[in-house]
């Protein structure tokens, strides 16, 4: 039969999850700033749980569960998030990466940032590496660990405390931003303009070019492969991606040319030119080049794109459309392009508007 663990003059079952009140006396008035902030500790010895009890009471932290189980410690965080985790690097269950992997996991699904120390008694900075790549924040060798815990755990909690700050402020602002998504002009994933955004642009570039001369350019990149994309991968990393590209497409135009987002799989490139004639492929070819199935990197790894470039092109002998009329136009280039894999070039014509020509 398992031994049954005695903490404060009680006796408890292996891998139960105490709060501080089962693990000792309440902390001194004088450290209420800490008092509740959530710990979680997770070590299968008993004398070191001990000293980090003993620890964490002495410096006011009053909100503290332990447990010898690391699958026990994620079933608690699944239930109640700690914003700090103190846990010993090998256990028998799980070790301390695998366990920092399933939180970070976990902090990912809930917008959540737990600060990981791990506890360890090694030397070896390969293995340290690693850990630091799979999300541990912090170590304390264990010889060390009645002097220099309480001094580590303060500044995890500081650290924890505004991560998570920011994160609940980002969570506000992406809520106020969809909110207003149906009557602002940005778009809350990339930060570009939206589909009335660029609508209301279109209208600006048409008029100018007709007032000054030149030509008005519509680019549209669409992303072919999106449904496919989303289908296997989350909400969050589809995000990610199209921020990725968006950002991308601003690397590679001029510094006066208009990025947008119009629709979900689309972005649009808003363009003047001195000349009808510098709207071709050649212009543009780089945007194409540098994006079809090029490979974004994500928090699950790169992700492919396949794209379609239509460039759509309007000056005062074709005749400027409207604005929506011009995003047809270039949208039923875009659905060839994603036919034969070649950039579609059209001039505006009013007469056979939806002429086009693949280069």
């Amino acid at each position: 039969m398992p031994a049954q663990k005695r903490v404060a003059g009680r006796i408890h079952p292996p891998g139960a999850v105490l709060d501080s009140a089962s693990a000792g006396e309440v902390s001194p008035e004088r450290y209420m700033a800490h008092e509740d902030i959530p710990i979680l500790v997770v070590d299968d010895a008993k004398f070191s749980s001990a000293i980090i009890a003993k620890a964490l009471r002495g410096g006011g932290f009053q909100n503290v569960r332990f447990t010898n189980n690391p699958l026990q410690a994620l079933r608690s965080l699944e239930k109640r998030p700690a914003q700090i985790l103190i846990a010993d690097w090998m256990m028998p269950s799980i070790d301390g990466l695998e366990l920092t992997k399933r939180v970070k996991k976990l902090d990912e699904a809930a917008q959540h940032f737990t600060y990981v120390i791990l506890l360890t008694a090694r030397d070896d900075f390969e293995a340290m590496d690693k850990a630091f790549e799979v999300g541990v924040d912090d170590f304390l060798n264990k010889a060390n660990l009645r002097a220099q815990l309480l001094p580590r755990v303060v500044a995890a909690q500081r650290i924890a405390s505004r991560q998570n700050e920011l994160l609940r402020a980002n969570r506000l602002l992406r809520k106020k931003l969809k909110e207003l998504q149906t009557t602002d002009l940005v778009d809350p994933v990339t930060g570009l303009g939206n589909l009335k955004f660029t609508l209301e642009r279109i209208t600006d570039a048409t008029r100018q070019a007709e007032s000054r001369g030149g030509a008005a350019c519509l680019l549209l990149v669409g992303i072919s492969n999106l449904k496919v994309i989303r289908d296997q991968y989350d909400a969050s990393v589809v995000d990610e991606l199209m921020s990725g590209i968006g950002a991308k497409l601003r690397q590679l135009v001029r510094p006066l040319d208009l990025v947008t987002r119009p629709e979900a799989s689309m972005f649009a490139v808003i363009t003047l030119q001195p000349d009808i004639d510098v709207c071709t492929s050649n212009s543009f070819r780089r945007i194409f080049d540098n994006l079809y199935m090029h490979s974004f990197k994500t928090s699950e790894g790169y992700i492919p794109v396949v794209v379609g470039v239509s460039i759509s092109a309007a000056d005062a002998n074709t005749g400027f459309p409207g604005a929506k009329q011009f995003m047809q136009h270039a949208y039923t280039g875009l659905t060839r392009s994603f036919d034969t894999g070649l950039i579609t070039v059209q001039t505006y014509d009013a007469e056979q508007p939806n002429r086009t020509s693949a280069l």
